[in-house]
């Protein structure tokens, strides 16, 4: 049996089966598919169990290849999904929750003896001590948070100098247009805009879960309730250093980062591209008031938004983002799939803003979806900033040395012939070490770094845009917590239940608004209309992802390996996260072998966690740059599932236990839908040995899929190449294993695939 298309495009449309001679499709694909491998090996492979029923899913992911030099035949596999559907999508905060009880209703009655007495009063001096200030008072956070503001711009004022005005200062107008007046920092949206209204609410109710955190810690102190003044102490014996000793925070805020190679800071250190700037940015604000400030730099090299990234936002970026990037338009800037990802990104359980950096589509993006419901920005370097830079070789004439030496070295070497990073000068000079460098006796580290291309920024150019997004971000926080004290009240509780409610409604709003059709146009025609629950689950269906990249919080967490090895990015081979058992290269160029690296071989029949070693320390020798550094330089790596055929099948199955109690996995509310990402064709003509399964192999019959050992009938292709299968009647709803309550795919390939 083979899949054939029968309609639509070979990107876009639905396929059916169709009897074929199977060993002669097979030898075809055979003599055809190797060049798949080299040149799409690294995208992912995707499986997706959506709900369509509720307008409300999950998601998962999944590739399938084979290489050739082991004794079978075998079966290499990136990121697989479960999309599951939630009823309770709006994921809405119930009552009371994340609120301890107020001051005034938890001191009613009881006694407060002496020794509560004396370490709620030595707790709250070392508080106040420890961060300058009483967090339970809007003035005093606002107090905080200025001087902080003020430490950071100043700091930044020493790289940018004179020019630091002209570059980040806006007065009453943006680009020629009246924002709302008043002087403000240059970026994202201005003032009085419904975005920039919502991302201070989300502000808001962000400092406000750090005092009510703070009084929930206070109120159950071994016994004593410091907040309303009750208890006595439970244990006498516990020493008083443990007793009165202070969170170093009380809550967090997350911003992540999307995107490609030049997102990811390729060519850089990871600590210079702009995600880190940003959170050095922001970073001293938050810490000011008892939060702490997370920035995940999660771009990949080569990367698209859809569907790989777009389907598991969670499951990469988090579940408790409150800042998401995208940054795909060098490789997936078409503006209907940057909607996918958006959609995908604002179901995140924390509902985070969203930006656009150095997106041509940007502005239509934001005006649509801020429409929607959705804290949505835009964030780019453009002609009228660039104006404002000096040009270091005006008329393609360099500037003496004395001249370039006064300028502050943050505009410095930024601007050549009317170019950010234009050719030749500004090129050679936009590392912050080289050779060249060192030879001048310049105090730099790092200088071999690879991927130094035109297309990928310098460090200027990612602090550039780490200020533009900082900057205006921090102008918010204080513009909130401003409002804060103008509210009134002292009651913190009341206001976050005020500000949830709000924040409530508008995510409801989103919900049940019509998906934008001006962007999405007619290119998710296949998946019937707009308003159809599969069109509707595509988008707007809350997702379970299990993934092989890196970096993923899956990943680091041990969801997708059901490890309880846990931790984040670092220099290659200190990581402590389960970096997977076996190891494989691809080191042979145009035959396109596979070679094992060690002894171990994994299990036949079975999809394996594959870590290679191909993008570590192969062709771009991450590990001889972060040993000379030594510093993290590229740790996006696109690891993969593999598995060996055991009588020519293999399988797997999800959601595992971890990512069941992650997720919250409720198999009554899935109704199964089921999709694969694979390599859409490919044109080797001396592939004789092992390959990647790619579409072709299903399309003609020499490999076959089920779900739950019910044979996949046919498929429709959508986002890039995700692949919904479905089953008799051209059904995509799977039902799960009745006894295990999860999904299992099972792939054969070969002579008796059919």
């Amino acid at each position: 049996m083979s899949l054939n298309k029968v309609s639509k495009s070979h990107d876009e449309g639905e396929w059916s089966s169709n009897n074929t001679n199977q060993e002669e499709a097979s030898s075809a694909a055979r003599s055809r598919l190797l060049r798949i491998l080299l040149i799409f090996c690294l995208v992912a492979t995707c499986i997706y169990l959506l709900d369509a029923e509720e307008a409300d899913s999950e998601v998962a992911k999944l590739v399938v290849h084979k290489p050739d030099n082991v004794t079978t035949s075998s079966l290499r596999a990136s990121p697989v999904v479960v999309a599951p559907a939630d009823d309770d999508f709006e994921t809405p905060i119930s009552e009371g929750q994340d609120t301890p009880p107020s001051s005034s209703s938890s001191g009613s009655g009881g006694d407060f003896d002496t020794s509560c007495s004396d370490v709620c009063t030595k707790r709250e001096a070392n508080r106040k001590h420890k961060f300058g200030g009483d967090l339970l008072e809007f003035q005093d956070l606002v107090r905080l948070a200025e001087a902080a503001h003020d430490k950071v711009q100043s700091t930044i004022r020493e790289g940018y100098g004179e020019y630091f005005e002209q570059i980040f200062i806006v007065n009453g107008t943006t680009n020629g247009q009246e924002d709302g007046g008043g002087t403000h920092y240059r970026g994202m949206k201005p003032p009085g805009s419904p975005s920039r209204e919502r991302m201070k609410r989300k502000l808001k109710i962000k400092v406000l879960k750090m005092m009510s955190s703070v009084k929930a810690t206070e109120s159950n102190v071994h016994g004593c309730d410091c907040v309303g003044k009750t208890g006595s102490m439970d244990d006498s014996g516990i020493d008083e250093d443990v007793l009165t000793a202070i969170p170093e925070f009380y809550e967090k805020y997350v911003f992540a980062n999307g995107g490609h190679s030049n997102a990811a800071g390729h060519g850089n250190m990871f600590s210079e591209a702009y995600t880190a700037v940003f959170g050095n940015d922001v970073r001293p604000i938050w810490e000011a008031i008892g939060i702490e400030m997370i920035d995940r730099n999660y771009a990949m090299g080569a990367m698209a938004a859809t569907p790989a990234m777009s389907t598991c936002t969670k499951e990469v970026f988090g579940t408790d983002v409150d800042f998401l990037a995208w940054n795909y338009g060098m490789t997936d800037g078409k503006i209907f799939s940057a909607a996918h990802y958006i959609y995908r990104g604002a179901l995140i359980p924390s509902r985070p803003a969203l930006v656009t950096i150095d997106a041509v589509i940007g502005e239509r993006l934001t005006k649509s979806f801020e429409a929607v419901g959705l804290a949505m920005f835009d964030s780019k370097v453009d002609k009228p900033l660039i104006q404002e830079f000096p040009d270091m070789t005006p008329d393609e004439i360099p500037i003496s040395d004395e001249e370039a030496k006064k300028l502050p070295p943050m505009v410095r070497d930024l601007k050549c012939n009317g170019r950010m990073e234009g050719k030749e000068h500004c090129f050679r000079n936009k590392w912050s070490c080289n050779e060249a460098m060192l030879e001048a006796g310049v105090d730099c580290i790092c200088p071999h770094v690879g991927k130094r291309s035109s297309w990928h920024m310098g460090y200027r150019m990612h602090a550039l845009h780490g200020h533009l997004i900082g900057l205006p971000f921090i102008e918010m926080l204080l513009e909130g917590l401003k409002e804060l004290v103008d509210a009134g009240t002292a009651d913190s509780d009341q206001l976050l239940a005020d500000l949830q409610k709000e924040e409530d409604a508008e995510f409801q709003q989103f919900m049940e608004s019509t998906l934008v059709a001006d962007i999405l146009a007619d290119h998710y025609d296949v998946l019937g209309k707009p308003t159809d629950p599969l069109y509707e689950t595509w988008f707007r269906g809350q997702s379970i992802c299990r993934t092989a990249f890196l970096p993923s919080q899956s990943r680091f967490l041990g969801l997708m390996t059901e490890s309880d090895k846990t931790g984040d990015i670092a220099i290659y081979t200190h990581e402590t996260y389960d970096t997977g058992d076996f190891f494989y290269s691809n080191r042979r160029g145009d035959d396109g072998n596979f070679t094992y690296v060690g002894d171990d071989r994994p299990p036949a029949g079975k999809f394996s966690l594959m870590a290679s070693t191909r993008e570590r320390a192969g062709f771009t020798n991450i590990t001889s740059w972060e040993e000379e550094c030594p510093a993290v330089v590229m740790p996006d790596y696109k690891d993969s599932f593999y598995a060996p055929l055991l009588d020519r099948k293999a399988s797997i199955t999800f959601p595992n236990k971890k990512e069941k109690e992650h997720y919250g996995y409720d198999p009554k509310l899935f109704k199964g839908v089921i999709a694969i990402i694979l390599a859409p064709s490919s044109k080797c003509k001396k592939c004789d040995h092992a390959f990647d399964l790619v579409v072709d192999d299903f399309l003609e019959g020499s490999a076959t899929m089920a779900v739950n050992s019910k044979p996949v009938k046919s498929i429709r292709r959508v986002s890039n190449g995700a692949m919904i299968l479905e089953g008799d009647n051209q059904n995509p709803f799977w039902e799960p294993n009745r006894q295990t309550e999860d999904y299992t795919i099972e792939f054969q390939v070969g002579p008796n695939a059919a």
